[in-house]
């Protein structure tokens, strides 16, 4: 915490009389309590049950402006917990679209964006990232391009995120979470629940799309790939997802699919994709009180036979707002839990957050 307020003064301070007479400046956050309760009723052990307290907060800087020429410019800097240097971004945006330069920011995933959880998917809370995800550019230092708003019909955009280099160092692993991802190949993974890249340094890639075709209807798919892994392996890491969401007055639903293929070396007992099934709703009962019910499912396919079993996570959640305050709780089931078989898990958090 000292290193985040430190950072804070230096920056503000810096920033004040830089931007002063060039654009404008803005700090906002927030702090989140949360208390979780878990239990494990299936046949299979390892489960934590121990309840969990904890604080968490995040800090976000925002700077933008306008150039002589019309372009407009923007920074953004995002500083959770004990990171400083991180989550970082600059843009300039014109008639021609958006330039962006991010440091682990940026994510241009479509995996998790019809999720309408009021407060997070069931596989993202305290029982921590049960849920194996797709890749995302936001692993890496990425130059973008995102177009034009009304450059095409049916409100239609497209962006695109490439990595120049991913040579190994703290922004330059795959970012994936879960227990089926972490089977990879020892050849190809330097660290549980990562991939290191040629010490060369590879690139990687990373597309989007999104449209608008009628009122209340969302669309939009992604597709990330890399150039090689250590090993020249048989499979090369790749993913991909497609979501779907209608919004109709207080009632919102989703629908997600997709996929992430590992790097695999030759035959071996290992996961080779993990398919991924997502749907949920979301309704605002009033002004303050909001629900919402999710249900994800994860199945792995692997070369050979595997201990690993298909996940499936479901979760009811409720919020009520009052001002900067919202009051949070969610409950949690799941199903052969990090994909291991008969264990199963439930989980409840509450939470308070205040918004700044």
């Amino acid at each position: 915490m000292k290193n985040i307020f430190k950072f804070l003064i230096v920056s503000l301070t810096a920033m004040s009389l830089s931007v002063a007479n060039a654009g404008e400046l803005s700090i906002s956050g927030d702090v989140k309590a949360s208390y979780s309760v878990t239990s494990g009723d299936g046949t299979a052990g390892g489960v934590n049950t121990n309840p969990g307290l904890g604080i968490s907060n995040e800090f976000s800087l925002k700077a933008s402006g306008e150039l002589d020429n019309g372009i407009a410019w923007s920074y953004a800097q995002d500083i959770d917990d004990a990171t400083v240097q991180d989550d970082a971004s600059i843009a300039l945006t014109g008639g021609f679209g958006t330039v962006k330069i991010c440091v682990s920011e940026c994510g241009l995933g479509s995996d998790n964006a019809a999720s309408q959880s009021v407060i997070s998917r069931p596989s993202d809370t305290s029982y921590a990232e049960a849920m194996s995800d797709t890749y995302e550019i936001d692993g890496f230092n990425s130059i973008q391009y995102h177009s034009p708003a009304d450059l095409l019909p049916l409100g239609i955009t497209f962006k695109v995120g490439y990595a120049p280099s991913t040579v190994a160092n703290a922004n330059a692993s795959y970012k994936k979470a879960g227990a089926v991802n972490d089977q990879v190949a020892s050849a190809d993974s330097a660290a549980a629940g990562g991939i290191t890249l040629d010490a060369g340094g590879k690139t990687a890639t990373h597309y989007r799309v999104d449209a608008a075709p009628i009122d209340g209807l969302k669309i939009g798919a992604d597709y990330f790939e890399t150039s090689s892994v250590v090993g020249s392996p048989d499979q090369k890491p790749e993913s991909g997802a497609y979501y779907a969401t209608y919004a109709a007055g207080p009632a919102t639903i989703g629908y997600n699919k997709s996929y992430a293929a590992l790097g695999v070396s030759g035959i071996s007992d290992v996961v080779e994709y993990v398919e991924n099934t997502k749907y949920s709703v979301a309704f605002n009962v009033n002004d303050n009180l909001s629900i919402s019910y999710e249900n994800e499912e994860s199945e792995p396919n692997t070369t050979a036979n595997s201990t690993t079993y298909t996940l499936e996570s479901t979760g009811v959640q409720a919020t009520y707002t009052m001002g900067g305050m919202t009051l949070g709780v969610a409950h949690n089931e799941h199903e052969n839990a990090t994909y291991t078989q008969n264990k199963d898990v439930k989980d409840t958090v509450f939470s308070l957050v205040l918004a700044f």
